[in-house]
């Protein structure tokens, strides 16, 4: 079912898919392909001053003020506990620049990031792999593998934590040899 107007809930449009065992929420696609050059948009969230949310066609999310967050409040969390040591899986990771396959039909500009499979060997649940076409009424059932950026981005941040105490150590250790 879908609501256009949906004065009871002031919710503008909403789309509900319970037909499938696989259920998609909301396809955008356009008719003809894209030129990839980010020109064209998939989404704008928009009020009357400003666009605030923008999906591109070339896959970039843009929005106001540069930020995105995660659900992350503690009366929602339980079994909390520091995380492992992040030091050996983030130095094994291969920051890697490349660009894509012309053939693709992603951009095929300079980029800075992993590789799925070079990743998988040193943190195998941050490579996922998904469809190479969403569409489930696509022939193409192939797969490929897509990264979790945003936790490769808090094992840094804890891998930077470590690196932060052992600095400071360091720095203690020296500071002691100059005074004697």
């Amino acid at each position: 079912w879908h609501f256009i107007g949906d004065a009871d809930n002031d919710v503008g449009f909403v789309f509900k898919n319970n037909t499938s065992s696989n259920p998609y929420g909301m396809a955008i696609q356009f008719p003809n392909e894209a030129n990839n050059d980010g020109n064209q948009y998939f989404l704008v969230c928009t009020d009357s001053s400003a666009s605030r949310l923008i999906i591109s066609n070339n896959g970039n999310v843009t929005n106001q003020n540069g930020t995105y967050g995660q659900i992350s409040d503690q009366k929602l969390k339980e079994n909390i506990t520091n995380a492992k040591s992040q030091w050996n899986d983030i130095k094994a990771v291969k920051v890697r620049k490349f660009n894509f396959k012309s053939e693709t039909g992603y951009s095929t500009d300079t980029h800075i990031g992993v590789v799925a499979q070079e990743l998988e060997s040193v943190s195998p649940n941050l490579v996922k792999e998904v469809r190479k076409d969403p569409d489930p009424k696509a022939t193409d059932t192939s797969t490929i593998k897509s990264v979790k950026y945003s936790v490769l981005y808090m094992k840094s941040v804890k891998a930077l934590q470590e690196a932060m105490a052992r600095i400071e150590t360091l720095e203690a250790e020296v500071a002691a040899l100059k005074s004697s």
